[in-house]
């Protein structure tokens, strides 16, 4: 068969079966099964039915999606919790140690003609390494 006759058999195929679908008797009786075939009777969809089944469904669906989400969110506020207490020091720097941050809430204080940044009870002198700013936990 030629390359170029298949494709105009193929549309002509396509327009004859759509054109069949819309005759009630078909030549041949060609057609789609919406009626008896072959004795079996093709009952009518109620889609009053399958749109509650889905609506029932998809509800159901996001309640557990929702409450799988919670649980999650309930297990990483935990693990976020323990990680704190873990990562919390027991007290304060030993004196002598180093760090680039000061914990919220420090006051600059003079004692002794030095500068100190006191945070609670501890004091933090502060001091450059290089350029960048450090603090040395200090005792005045």
């Amino acid at each position: 068969m030629s390359t170029n006759l298949k494709p105009v058999l193929l549309g002509t195929c396509f327009v004859a079966l759509m054109g069949a679908a819309d005759v009630p008797v078909a030549p041949l009786n060609i057609g789609f099964a919406s009626e008896a075939v072959a004795g079996i009777v093709v009952a009518p969809v109620r889609r009053t039915a399958v749109a509650t089944t889905v609506v029932a469904s998809s509800s159901a669906n996001a309640a557990a999606a929702a409450n799988a989400n919670a649980a999650a969110a309930n297990a990483n506020a935990a693990a976020a919790a323990s990680q704190q207490q873990a990562a919390a020091p027991a007290g304060p720097p030993p004196v002598g140690s180093m760090v680039t941050t000061l914990p919220p809430g420090c006051t600059p204080t003079r004692l002794n003609d030095v500068d100190y940044m006191r945070c609670g009870s501890t004091y933090y002198k502060p001091s450059m390494m290089g350029s960048n700013l450090v603090f040395m936990v200090a005792q005045p």
